[in-house]
């Protein structure tokens, strides 16, 4: 859609239904956080230790951790006034040598706060099996190896969180009624976007009641705060991630035929998507026809450093002259965090797109965020449906109608066939290849544009060098940046999955033949990975990988390369289940 001019969406875009009968879960583990959150379920965490305050800051910039997520997730042994008390006394203290030294925080620290993860707790899930039925389908010993070692990682990521023996606000941690999969190592608590491909692993692992208790810590949280947030902790109140939730309750309804579940968490549904018009939308108008389409948008709204990032974000906003300014700049690195692009060069401006200052989250318009949407729309309608709810079955069918034509204004090229993020600071596309320019296929956008086989094809072969050419899976985009862990050789686990099903569902001769060849390619690299470390670690699992190199691990970002790896162990089951007897290994 070419001469665009944006008109930034003013106030609230009312859902036109009122959400009925709305089921309660329990929430009152969650409600003890409440009191932290600002802004009626958008304003983010006040805690005045963990998310604001000098103490924080102090903590942060002296960079007392290696890891600024280390001390947001220390509990405290005694309540928030008596540590404000204790470090406003410290603080007299030194004041003469200019505040504590790191030797100083260190010892304080050790004395008012418990280690990282605390009060997170490893727990046996009731559901975990020795042979899930699933094992019996792989007949290739080397895989079944694979997929039962996978298998068992469960037994150690499955989490609660027991804030007994705490006082209230002395934890970080959002508490839920139910067990819960981590991602593994740093990331101590559940995450939203990841727990999409860890309940689809469940699933296939025949875990149906620990993915059916983690959907309901989800709306749980929808009831009590409206949304999702990013994480399992109150420093991420201002934020959301990708909103798979419908998705992950579709995949739970296709494996189990829980009708009754579906019952009573689709007015939970329609909340989230309410919540996601009223608080995630930008209103694009064409200066030729003066049509005017709505699409959504990360956009968390933030006046400082992420608390788990501080140190981070605080260095890099010194660059900038204004409040203004920084202001843009944190609201910007706290929606590329929503994104679960964090971060990424599809964020920053096309001027020096490798350099993380000039991040503009909050004035691009995804490929990505909106396809889920298409695909949510689409699988609540058909969920009304189910339920009898004719008056809400139409509703989302206009929405996911109204959304296609809007998708195909603003997104897509008709000369790639590739749908291309759009940038409302200099209204135009964003011309790079992102493995995300192709999701609307996974979304099955192809059904509602009548887009031929031939025309699929066409797209597929224009892109067969970036799809087959790299031994370690697709690259993420062919921007390189160490700065920025969602760009250039490193291969995510959540990508390949969506590449891989995007090039499948089509279904035609040349795309099933890449997809195949993708998924023996991506299945290796992880099998490779998990081998070459099984006698010293156990066999790893990582959190991404090197596109060049078979089964190394990717690189860079704020942080080292994480071991686990939940969303890997997810997405390489749900493979290895619906693919597993035609994948070949290819060497290591």
């Amino acid at each position: 859609m070419k001469n665009i001019q944006i008109i930034l969406f003013i106030g609230i875009f009312i859902v036109s239904f009122s959400i009925v009968n709305l089921i309660k879960a329990e929430t009152s583990e969650i409600k003890n956080v409440s009191q932290f959150l600002g802004g009626g379920g958008t304003g983010g965490c006040q805690h005045p230790i963990y998310c604001n305050g000098t103490l924080l800051k102090t903590i942060q910039l002296t960079q007392v951790f290696n890891d600024s997520k280390t001390f947001v997730d220390m509990p405290m042994r005694s309540s928030v006034e008596n540590i404000n008390e204790q470090f406003n006394q410290l603080l007299l203290n030194t004041s003469k040598n200019g505040g504590p030294n790191k030797e100083e925080l260190q010892s304080f620290l050790s004395e008012n706060f418990y280690p990282a993860g605390y009060e997170v707790e490893p727990v046996t899930p009731v559901d975990w099996v020795p042979n899930p039925s699933f094992l019996d389908e792989i007949t290739d010993a080397n895989l079944n190896d694979f997929a039962r070692s996978i298998h068992g990682k469960w037994l150690e990521l499955t989490r609660i969180f027991n804030t007994s023996g705490l006082c209230d606000g002395c934890y970080s941690s959002i508490p839920v009624n139910n067990p819960f999969v981590i991602a593994g190592s740093r990331f101590r608590e559940f995450y939203y976007w990841d727990s999409y491909w860890i309940i689809q692993g469940l699933l296939v692992s025949d875990m149906t009641t620990t993915a059916k208790g983690m959907l309901r810590n989800f709306a749980d949280m929808i009831t009590e705060f409206g949304f999702i947030p990013n994480g399992g902790r109150i420093y991420y109140l201002n934020r959301s991630q990708p909103p798979l939730f419908t998705q992950m309750v579709n995949k739970y309804l296709e494996t189990t035929g829980d009708i009754e579940f579906l019952q009573e968490m689709l007015p939970i549904l329609d909340q989230e998507y309410q919540w996601w018009m009223t608080h995630r939308t930008t209103e694009l108008t064409n200066q030729i026809t003066g049509e005017s389409v709505i699409l959504n948008l990360y956009n968390a709204s933030n006046t400082s450093p992420r608390p788990e990032s501080y140190y981070e974000d605080y260095t890099d906003a010194q660059g900038f002259s204004n409040t203004q300014e920084k202001d843009y700049f944190y609201s910007s690195i706290a929606s590329g965090a929503e994104s679960g692009w964090d971060f990424s060069s599809r964020w920053m401006s096309p001027s020096d797109e490798t350099n993380l200052t000039t991040i503009q989250t909050i004035d691009v318009v995804p490929v990505d965020l909106n396809s889920i949407l298409y695909l949510n729309e689409k699988i609540l309608s058909s969920f009304h449906r189910t339920l009898g709810n004719n008056t809400m079955a139409i509703f989302y069918q206009s929405a996911f109608e109204t959304r296609v034509n809007a998708m195909q204004q603003v997104f897509f090229n008709e000369n790639t066939f590739q749908w291309n993020d759009y940038n409302l600071k200099i209204n135009t596309n964003n011309q790079n290849w992102y493995t995300s320019n192709i999701l609307p296929l996974f979304a099955d956008i192809q059904s509602s544009i009548d887009m031929d086989n031939q025309e699929i094809d066409l797209l597929f072969k224009s892109l067969a060098n970036v799809l087959i050419a790299y031994p370690g899976g697709v690259p993420t985009s062919l921007i390189s940046a160490q700065s920025l862990q969602w760009d250039g050789l490193n291969v995510w686990p959540p990508l390949q999955y969506w590449v891989i099903e995007s090039i499948m569902t089509p279904n035609t001769t040349f795309s099933n033949g890449i997809g195949k060849n993708l998924i023996d390619r991506w299945i290796t690299t992880n099998f490779c990975g998990w081998n070459s470390t099984l006698e010293s670690e156990g066999g790893m699992m990582f959190e991404k990988y090197n596109a060049n190199y078979v089964g190394v691990p990717g690189s860079g970002g704020e942080y080292v390369v994480q071991n686990g790896f939940g969303w890997t162990n997810g997405v390489d089951l749900f493979l290895l289940k619906k693919y597993g007897n035609s994948i070949t290994l290819n060497n290591c």
